[in-house]
């Protein structure tokens, strides 16, 4: 019998992270992925959508307007002559000028409605977290209760996971895994 002596100067080998080591459970975290990705696509899409309607609104140099409802009357300066001179002649005219919001800049508008975007986008995922989370928060404290009744020695039947809930083949493992070693059953 020969024991072998751990060499302290021997290199334990590094354990190199490659993309594959991240995924354990592929279908999971990719399901998981896609689906928080839709959710930030269509936050995105939002955004753009509004700033490319304010960009497509009248505004001019930023600062945005609209013609006024009223008229105003101006004079256009003219020239007409009489008896061989030139004198200036002033028409009247009626216009609607642009009536300026000095309050109302674009950047103004797209920060207020960058916020609020952002704010409905927060609250999406929320909404989001708080759904996607219960479907494996559900299923986790389910399998932690059924396993402290098995350390406590208490008798267990399956563990029930509602459909659609993650952690369904774990759940079929433990289950097996009751009925094989617990209940002493066989396939």
């Amino acid at each position: 019998m020969s024991e072998e002596t751990a060499n302290p100067s021997a290199k334990i080998p590094r354990y190199k992270r490659h993309l594959a080591n991240y995924l354990i459970d592929k279908d999971f975290q990719l399901r998981f992925f896609l689906n928080f990705s839709l959710l930030f696509i269509f936050g995105l899409l939002l955004t753009l959508g509004f700033l490319f309607w304010i960009h497509s609104t009248k505004y001019d140099k930023g600062v945005v307007f609209r013609l006024r409802q009223d008229t105003v009357k101006v004079y256009q300066k003219g020239f007409e002559i009489v008896n061989g001179e030139e004198k200036d002649k002033f028409v009247e005219k009626e216009l609607a000028l642009p009536d300026y919001d000095h309050g109302l800049d674009l950047f103004t508008i797209q920060f207020k409605g960058i916020l609020l975007f952002s704010m409905l986008y927060l609250l999406l995922s929320a909404i989001f977290v708080l759904i996607y989370s219960h479907k494996m928060a559900g299923p986790i404290y389910n399998i932690k209760k059924n396993l402290k009744l098995l350390l406590e020695g208490k008798d267990v039947d399956k563990i029930r996971i509602r459909s659609g809930d993650e952690f369904q083949d774990l759940a079929d493992l433990l289950n097996e895994l009751i009925d094989k070693k617990i209940h002493g059953k066989k396939n």
